[in-house]
């Protein structure tokens, strides 16, 4: 019987045939294809298995010496805090450090008595009692005997790896000068044997974005076994005094004053099931004095989408005019539930509706275009009969005519479904570093994603993220931090997008030369080129009955062109997509690791 993940890989492969042949001889055996396939993707058991699988290879390659990193290898002072840990519990915590296949660290023992575990006294070994004092204490206290380049802080419920240090190491080969390193983590369950040995399992890896100030808003994504540059450590004046969020605190902290950050883009550490999370109110503590320094101190926090996770909604700044551009031919029942939606449950007023109508015939459409425009002073139709139809060029005239500081491109096969939607996708267009914002794409079942951002180099040049997974699916930790969070990503898809005029206007709108495809994705990676973010956020949610009025018949000419066209302006970040992380499957949308043979 074949392994599990041979199985699943046979599986996939199996149904991605029954799918393109179902397209084309049987729509409903390509449906159940499609579902099957999805299920499987979302199997997150499955993925487990795989996770195995890579662990496998990474001990395989931890076998070989740490390599020096630019002919040389930064010093590393751990603290480990043991603060009431029994004198066995703090000696495994110390024996996980001295197990590191890298070499040049030293290592700080601090705790809260004086019942702390037995070190091997040496010139990398030393303890500091501080008895009856807080983290922040012990650590600042710490301090001035860390001399290595880097400090990191790793408390009870973190475990290292043998391979930890070394893996974060080697994130400075590219970066020698960052100022944080940090990597993945997953979930380590812990066992004591009869022999007293610690035996870990380890399962549900977070395979993480490179940097990411919005995700960092979020959640304190960085982790906790990260290295902070010992200097910059010292000049903020070490940890700040906030229960369970004192690492979160100073991740902010550092990156606000301009720190930079290093991805070690495989699992560095493991938290022990069952961690105590950061506490609420540090949590809505530490963001909060986060924003007021930002400059932003009227943002609302609130719990996020997932435990541990929290939404930040910025306020609008003034009222704005929105001016929203639909391009639409025909298609009466489609751009009607559009529009309608629009002007039925918007909360926010203070918008305009430019639908750009491309040619329609259809007298139908026609006579609704008066009737909506008697009941609405703020919808407007500009005739754009443009032959062949450019979805460029008519988002370019529906945004020349638009009296709004702030645009939403919008596709006339979208359907509003929240009344807070605009006004949180204008709130986030008008902070200074982002540029275009994007949000949760639905499916008309209203549970499957078409779109929660976009990755380059996914499916050879670029894929909607996560797009096929089920809402109520068996989703990876992965996918649903990148599912649920609000962060920043290389590109949104034009069905629903918002930018500030000024910026549309500054990159000149979207490339002809892009008629139908890859104009979204080039837009976002011009502006992106300006020193804009592009922004994801899941607190806004529309369906999209995708590709309603695009002929099935595509033009395969045009799809190759555009495709070679951004491939060749576009190769760098089709080859190394940031915000991907390298060990994840690009032969799918969904975030997932290969399975083994792929």
């Amino acid at each position: 019987m074949p392994e599990p993940s041979d199985l699943a890989s046979r599986v996939t492969r199996s149904a991605k045939k029954l799918a393109r042949a179902g397209l084309e001889k049987a729509p409903g055996a390509a449906r159940l294809a499609r579902t099957s396939y999805f299920a499987l993707l979302n199997w997150s058991a499955t993925q487990q298995i795989a996770y195995r699988a890579w662990l496998q290879m990474r001990a395989r390659e931890a076998e070989q010496p740490a390599r020096a990193v630019g002919g040389s290898s930064p010093t590393v002072s751990v603290v480990l805090d043991v603060a009431g840990q029994s004198p066995a519990a703090a000696a495994r915590a110390v024996a996980r450090v001295l197990v590191q296949t890298y070499e040049n660290w030293d290592l700080t023992v601090t705790s809260d008595t004086l019942a702390t575990p037995h070190v091997p006294r040496s010139r990398r070994h030393r303890i500091v009692v501080l008895e009856g004092s807080t983290l922040a204490q012990r650590v600042n206290a710490a301090l001035p005997r860390c001399d290595g380049d880097f400090v990191v802080v790793v408390g009870p419920d973190d475990v290292l790896y043998p391979d930890s240090f070394a893996t974060l190491a080697a994130a400075l080969t590219d970066d020698p000068n960052a100022d944080i390193v940090y990597g993945g983590d997953d979930v380590a369950v812990l066992a004591v044997d009869h022999r007293d040995v610690e035996q870990v399992a380890r399962r549900d890896p977070f395979f993480k974005p490179g940097w990411n100030p919005e995700l960092l808003h979020t959640m304190p994504y960085l982790g906790t076994v990260t290295w902070f540059r010992t200097s910059q450590v010292v000049a903020a004046e070490g940890l700040h005094d906030i229960q369970g969020a004192e690492l979160w605190d100073l991740q902010l902290r550092l990156t606000r004053g301009g720190a930079t950050c290093a991805h070690a883009e495989g699992i560095v550490a493991g938290r022990v099931v069952g961690a105590s999370p950061v506490p609420d109110a540090s949590a809505i503590e530490v963001l909060e004095a986060a924003l007021a320094a930002e400059g932003t101190p009227t943002c609302t926090v609130a719990p996020g989408h997932l435990p541990g996770t929290w939404s930040v909604r910025y306020p609008m700044s003034g009222e704005p005019l929105v001016s929203i551009v639909i391009p639409s031919k025909n298609a009466f029942d489609v751009v009607r539930r559009c529009v309608e939606s629009i002007y039925a449950t918007t909360a926010y007023q203070s918008f305009e509706v430019i639908l750009v109508d491309t040619g329609s015939d259809d007298p139908a459409v026609l006579r609704w275009y008066e009737d909506v425009a008697a009941r609405h002073e703020s919808f407007r139709v500009i005739d754009w009969p443009e032959q062949p139809f450019s979805y460029a060029r008519s988002c370019n005239a529906g945004a020349d005519a638009a009296r709004g500081e702030i645009l939403v491109m919008l596709n006339n096969d979208t359907e509003v479904l929240e009344p807070s939607w605009l006004e949180v996708l204008a709130a986030e267009a008008q902070q200074p570093e982002v540029g275009v914002v994007g949000c949760l794409l639905l499916y008309p079942d209203r549970l499957t994603v078409q779109h929660a951002g976009i990755g380059l180099g996914i499916k050879t040049v670029a894929g909607n993220s996560l797009s096929g997974l089920r809402l109520d699916g068996r989703l990876t930790r992965t996918q649903e931090l990148m599912l649920w969070t609000r962060r920043a990503t290389t590109a949104v898809t034009a069905a629903c997008f918002a930018v500030r005029k000024a910026v549309y206007d500054q990159v000149g709108g979207f490339d002809p030369e892009l008629r139908i495809t890859f104009n979204d994705v080039d837009l976002c990676l011009r502006i992106a080129a300006l020193g804009y973010r592009s922004v994801y956020t899941p607190d806004v949610r529309l369906l999209h009955h995708e590709s309603k009025t695009i002929a099935p018949s595509r033009d395969w000419t045009e799809l190759f062109a555009a495709a070679d066209l951004f491939k060749s302006r576009w190769a760098a970040v089709i080859a190394r997509d940031p915000q991907l992380n390298r060990h994840l499957a690009r032969t799918t949308t969904s975030y997932r690791l290969p399975f083994r043979g792929h």
